[in-house]
């Protein structure tokens, strides 16, 4: 018999069981984990601020190198999370776990909006409809982040995060 909520037919995706994963996880963080936590919210959300700044003075294509810029931060965070053992006592395992699985999407939806993007700058579309495009990717991923926090619990140390920008 499925679990309640759930049809007999229906199969949950990766991110689901990633997401119910983490959650189940997060319950038993401490303040301090939380708010390491938030704090790589907070660094992808300055990026997506830097990336529409970028694709709003000087277009899509050197908005990119934003997401790049973000794709290291995050390798190089992931990679510092596995090589400090004294950084064990501040960050239980179950937190150090969370925070590079976030990581680890963190790389992946960026290098998927820079194929996007790219593909839409090789397509037919106007210069406008590519940076709407663009701007459009960029808020999907700062609602993903926000649905993160949410989910992990984490919202109260954060602000809600607005994109600004004028045309």
């Amino acid at each position: 018999m499925p679990p309640p909520g759930k049809s007999p037919g229906r199969h949950t995706s990766a991110g689901e069981r990633i997401g119910a994963s983490q959650l189940k996880q997060s319950k038993g963080l401490s303040v301090s984990e939380k708010r390491f936590l938030a704090s790589l919210i907070r660094q992808v959300w300055r990026a997506c601020q830097g990336f529409v700044t970028l694709v709003m003075e000087r277009g899509p294509g050197e908005a990119v190198y934003a997401l790049e810029d973000l794709v290291e931060w995050s390798a190089a965070q992931n990679a510092r999370l596995r090589a400090r053992p004294g950084r064990a006592q501040v960050i239980s395992l179950p937190a150090r776990r969370i925070a590079s699985e976030l990581l680890e999407d963190i790389g992946t939806f960026c290098n998927g909006v820079g194929d996007l993007l790219g593909h839409a700058q090789q397509s037919e579309l106007d210069p406008d409809e590519v940076e709407d495009e663009a701007l459009t990717m960029i808020d999907g991923f700062l609602a993903w982040t926000t649905l993160m926090a949410s989910q992990l619990g984490i919202s109260r140390n954060l602000r809600p995060q607005t994109l600004w920008y004028e045309r």
